[in-house]
């Protein structure tokens, strides 16, 4: 068996091989998920072996069920299994059906261990669904589900998924504040017992909604501004965060004039809703944005601190091949008008040299900072701004409370192309940074090369990094290309090592964890083993975008490394 350890197995699986053959009945739930949402079951002890996994949590999926035997079916496996089931999955099923009830009946038998709960539903109906109401009160008012945690929901129309909390409400004063709203719902919003009953329980329970912006007709448009101008200027929905996906400027800009101008004509004051107040989103924490386009022949991205000053988590991606103006796109509209007081974590999907003071000046708090380029746009040659090793290193050190910084994008060079792009950062540090800052724990750039001499000099101004990703430098040069080979040592690397063995003589570096992108021949050199001796507390090191043919050249450097370090874990990502 290889010495090499294939990192991050699958999250589903069948406990017997010998059911391998049923793995394609196991829908995975996190298809619909966002990445930004909690909803991970903690590992427990694998079940039954006919029994589904899904993130090393015991599934029970009744949509396998009833299409294997109707419901006669689920009740047979419910006895076998509910003490052991801890995340119940119900999806693709026709809600107008008998399945409707048949759900229901299925809600009903009682869940002894089930944390979450996945609903998928078909219906084409705007308003609420008797079924689904009933669902809903099940799982949140019997005590069919005792240890639920939270709940999602997935529907085909308005193409929305909702997640709900069991116990959104921390404190008797939110709860207090709750009821007084919910009080408001039948006389302000609900026409019919269904749409009270439909307003009263996300008042309660609803936490994280995502929202497709793929619209199809008038009213299915109408039914999602409506639906959004209530969890973004009322307290009737107030999610805690906040998805919009295939959205456009277009459509951000049609939401807030809705809210603004109150075209709804929703009551005002029993909503606690200020048409044209610029603030909005007061219970809104975190907003993911997954933008087909950051300017039009109108205007950028309506987004700033004036207009959700709660925020503290902002996620904007974009991807260059749906957009054809990005050189005005890349301002990102009103993002740096106003001071982010409360911003805790930033991802943009590109960065420049000219954001960086920008962000020092606007989002002085942040603790997380990523660069996530759309896959394919890594290199950034459709932005005509540069991105240097200073911005890097700017960034790194002056933002005083960063913990977790993330560049996953190359350093763009306009103009003339340096022949060995590994010492950029080397030399961008020949004058050292304004100060040193122990708080960052996460220094991620898998884009950017870096000899050795580069990444202890880097550490030597960030002591408490515990994961460090960098990209090697470039092992020969390419046809046609100004580049050349360059070792990993770097320049004056005997002094380098040396100055930083020095500094921590006494208490050592904190880095636990390297992934490498590449391979180096210099790999199989005394280097590596001298580098990776300045990190006494080192436990793993993984090699990411490894050719099949270096494959075995990591295998036999993992038999040497460990080897010589028993407690190093070497894998191939």
């Amino acid at each position: 068996m290889s010495q090499t350890e294939l990192a991050h197995p699958p999250a589903t699986m069948l406990v017997e091989e010998s059911s391998q053959g049923n793995r394609q009945l196991l829908r995975h739930t996190s298809l619909m998920r966002d990445k930004s949402l909690s909803f991970h079951p903690a590992p427990t002890a694998l079940a039954d072996g006919h029994t589904f996994v899904d993130n090393c949590v015991p599934v029970f999926e009744v949509g396998y069920w009833m299409n294997y035997g109707n419901f006669s079916s689920v009740r047979q496996q419910h006895e076998q299994y509910k003490d052991q089931v801890q995340t119940l999955s119900i999806w693709n099923l026709p809600v107008e059906s008998a399945y409707g009830a048949d759900i229901a009946a299925c809600l009903n038998l009682g869940w002894p261990r089930v944390t979450h709960v996945s609903l998928e539903y078909s219906t084409w109906e705007p308003e609420p669904n008797r079924y689904s109401i009933a669902w809903h009160k099940i799982l949140c008012e019997s005590t069919m589900f005792p240890v639920l945690v939270d709940y999602r929901v997935w529907q085909m129309l308005p193409a929305r998924l909702e997640v709900f909390s069991i116990h959104k409400f921390k404190t008797e004063r939110e709860r207090n504040q709750a009821t007084d709203i919910i009080a408001q719902v039948p006389e302000l919003l609900a026409p019919t017992p269904a749409v009270q009953q439909f307003y009263e329980h996300r008042c309660r329970y609803l936490e994280h909604v995502v929202m497709s912006m793929d619209s199809v007709n008038r009213a299915e448009t109408f039914t999602k501004y409506k639906y959004l101008t209530l969890a973004l200027a009322t307290p009737v929905l107030a999610p805690r965060t906040l998805t919009i996906v295939n959205c456009r400027l277009k459509h951000i800009r049609a939401i807030l004039n809705c809210i603004d101008r109150n075209a709804l004509g929703l009551p005002t004051a029993p909503l606690q809703y200020q048409p044209g107040v610029l603030e909005l989103g007061r219970s809104l924490q975190h907003l993911h944005l997954k933008m087909a386009s950051l300017y039009d022949e109108l205007t950028g991205l309506p987004v700033s601190a004036a207009r959700f000053p709660g925020l503290s988590s902002l996620i904007i991606e974009h991807s260059p091949a749906l957009d054809n103006s990005l050189p005005d796109g890349e301002k990102f509209g009103q993002l740096w008008e106003t001071r982010w007081s409360g911003m805790k974590r930033l991802q943009l999907p590109f960065f420049s040299d000219l954001h960086a003071a920008l962000l020092v000046k606007f989002m002085p708090n942040l603790e997380i900072l990523s660069v996530i380029p759309a896959p394919g746009f890594e290199a950034g040659d459709e932005y005509p701004d540069s991105l240097s090793a200073a911005t890097i290193i700017k960034l790194a050190t002056q933002l005083h409370t960063l913990r977790h910084f993330e560049v996953r994008s190359m350093l763009r060079i306009k103009g003339k192309r340096p022949l060995n792009m590994g010492q950029l950062i080397y030399l961008a540090l020949k004058k050292p940074p304004v100060a040193a800052r122990p708080e960052v724990k996460l220094f991620a750039v898998p884009a950017i090369q870096m000899d050795f001499s580069s990444v202890v000099r880097m550490l030597t101004y960030l002591p408490s990094v515990e994961q460090l990703e960098f990209m090697l430098p470039d092992q020969f040069a390419q046809m046609g290309d100004g580049r050349v080979a360059h070792n990993l040592e770097g320049i004056e690397w005997q002094e380098e090592k040396r100055k930083f063995a020095e500094a921590f003589a006494g208490k050592p570096h904190s880095l636990q964890s390297v992934i490498v992108t590449g391979y180096h021949p210099d790999l199989h050199s005394a280097a590596v083993t001298e580098f990776l001796g300045l990190f006494p507390d080192l436990e793993s090191l993984a090699f990411t975008a490894v050719g099949r043919e270096d494959q075995d050249n990591i295998d036999q450097l993992a038999g040497v490394l460990t080897a010589l370090n028993p407690d190093l874990h070497v894998s191939i990502v």
